[in-house]
């Protein structure tokens, strides 16, 4: 029976146990948590999120491990929705929930999967409080996993180990060597007691940290479509300005058909075409018929839009540009009403649409890609793919907008090459395109970054190494200096983004499971 390690017990490694239990070869997999609850993964864990996160995928759009979400909920008791504050009637495919609410759905499909796969022959072992420390390739064919339980250090060998450890985070983040908040827990930004907080970032991550201040100094309130904020403090002394760089935020999420329609540009059988005539051009070649399918979708939307539109370096300017004019917010509150049409009418914006498409067609090219074109689609492409495929939740965007409108919430754009300082009374400086700006702490809000294989924490492993500066690539196996070791491979998410930098959200983990899985079983695809 072959033996496969699996580090991490998040929804990557969900994902992965759903596919490899799947094969008639009995298997014996054992799965490593470091903390003492299994099946959750960070951004879903009670410990390190409030329950009025949301998560922005609808419930359609995360792959059932074992079934769909909806289904597991109206399984749940009356006396748990309501303490979700749910019904029956908001039982739907396209709503939104919690984040840790997913948490618990994902948690009780890992147990479901645990139990499914040892009544058909899998041996499952599940390590709670056991944090792997290193990996070793071994001459036999074989991998060691070294792991701490206790204040033990033990070793377990394997056919082949998978690292799927998830989100990784500096517990004090830096910029320009100043000291900044880390976002997680949760209870890092609850229990903040100065009043002039910056958030770096305006996407999801930021959003959630200007929701939590907003619950952990007042309350929301809700009439009809209508929320506004009250403080706990009379005095309402507390100001939130998140800094970005362009001073925007993504839009609200937008009504569009899900299973997707096909694309009439942006096909398959046009990416394929452009890949076999080599990758000299390959990106503005792409870029065409991204421009194409946007034409095809709506004729006259790049028509206005500045004319730098039609090229590499000057869409995500043009594509943001109305957004900047209207005004940080007030872009927002504008946003958020037409996207609420549009969904009551169940009406999708085409461009909005062809976009969030686009972007998977973008990403079979990103590894065929030479150095210098991988950079510019990052610098100039990649800012409008993340901002369509990271639409918020329309419940969120209220929020915002209610903390606006309560004056306690701005949003501003740094300038350009802005460096930030630490003042001599403990706070943070920043330029901004509204001036300097002083605050008494800032948050870090940028999101999980890219991290090279050097970066793993596995020190035996990076020494193994044949290449350490490669990225990992599809199927995620590690290219070590033992050709006869056992296979190994990398999961982890800051790793995989590094070439791979649209694999956040469960459907990605969930491809990227299967790519392992495939490979572990021998079975090809293509």
């Amino acid at each position: 029976m072959r033996k496969i390690g699996i580090v991490g017990s998040g929804p990557m490694a969900i994902y992965l146990l759903k596919y490899l239990a799947a094969s008639d070869e009995a298997l014996a997999i054992s799965i490593f948590e470091a903390s003492s609850c299994a099946g959750t993964g960070m951004p879903y864990d009670p410990s390190l999120n409030g329950d009025y996160m949301l998560c922005n995928a609808f419930s359609r759009e995360i792959p059932a491990p074992v079934r769909p979400l909806v289904d597991w909920l109206m399984d749940r008791p009356k006396r748990e929705l309501g303490e979700w504050e749910l019904s029956a009637h908001d039982l739907t495919a396209r709503a939104f929930y919690p984040r840790v609410l997913i948490g618990e759905y994902l948690h009780s499909q890992f147990e479901d999967l645990c139990d499914n796969a040892r009544e058909t022959g899998h041996v499952i072992k599940v390590l709670t409080e056991c944090r792997v420390v290193d990996i070793e390739a071994a001459n036999d064919g074989k991998a060691n996993v070294q792991y701490q339980s206790g204040q033990s250090v033990r070793s377990l060998q394997f056919d082949a180990v998978v690292i799927a450890s998830g989100h990784s985070w500096p517990d004090v983040p830096q910029i320009n060597e100043v000291n900044l908040v880390s976002p997680w827990p949760y209870t890092n930004i609850t229990g903040l007691e100065q009043n002039d907080i910056g958030v770096l970032g305006s996407s999801l991550s930021a959003i959630d940290i200007v929701i939590a201040l907003g619950h952990a100094r007042g309350r929301f309130e809700e009439s009809g479509s209508r929320i506004s904020w009250v403080p706990n403090d009379g005095e309402n002394r507390l100001r939130i300005t998140m800094v970005s760089k362009m001073g925007i935020m993504p839009e609200g999420d937008f009504y569009y058909p899900f299973p997707y329609e096909p694309l009439v540009c942006l096909t398959q059988e046009a990416i394929d075409a452009e890949i076999t005539k080599g990758c000299d051009g390959l990106l503005d070649r792409v870029f065409t018929l991204l421009c194409n399918e946007l034409d095809a979708a709506d004729p006259d939307y790049l028509g206005r839009l500045p004319e730098t539109a039609r090229t590499v370096e000057g869409f995500a300017p043009a594509y943001f540009s109305h957004r900047r004019e209207v005004g940080g917010l007030r872009a927002v509150k504008r946003d958020l009403a037409e996207s609420r049409e549009t969904m009551r009418r169940k009406e999708t914006i085409a461009h909005r649409y062809a976009l969030l498409r686009g972007h998977e067609a973008f990403d079979h090219i990103l590894r065929e890609l030479p150095e210098a074109d991988y950079q510019r689609f990052l610098d100039h492409l990649m800012p409008a793919f993340a901002d369509c495929y990271a639409a918020v939740p329309h419940l969120s965007v209220a929020r915002i907008t209610a903390l606006h409108d309560a004056g306690v919430l701005e949003l501003v754009a740094t300038e350009k090459g802005a460096e930030f300082l630490q003042t001599d009374d403990g706070g943070i400086k920043i330029d901004t395109e509204d001036g300097t700006l002083r605050f008494d702490v800032m948050v870090d809000a940028r999101g999980q970054s890219p991290a090279s294989l050097t970066e793993l924490p596995f020190p035996t492993l990076v020494n193994d190494l044949r290449n350490p500066s490669e990225p990992v690539s599809k199927p995620f196996a590690l290219d070590l200096l033992h050709a006869k070791t056992g296979r190994i491979y990398c999961l982890a998410l800051p790793q995989i983004l590094q070439r791979h930098p649209f694999s956040q959200g469960l459907m990605e983990c969930s491809k990227q499971a299967r790519h392992v899985a495939d490979d572990i079983l021998g079975i090809s695809r293509d």
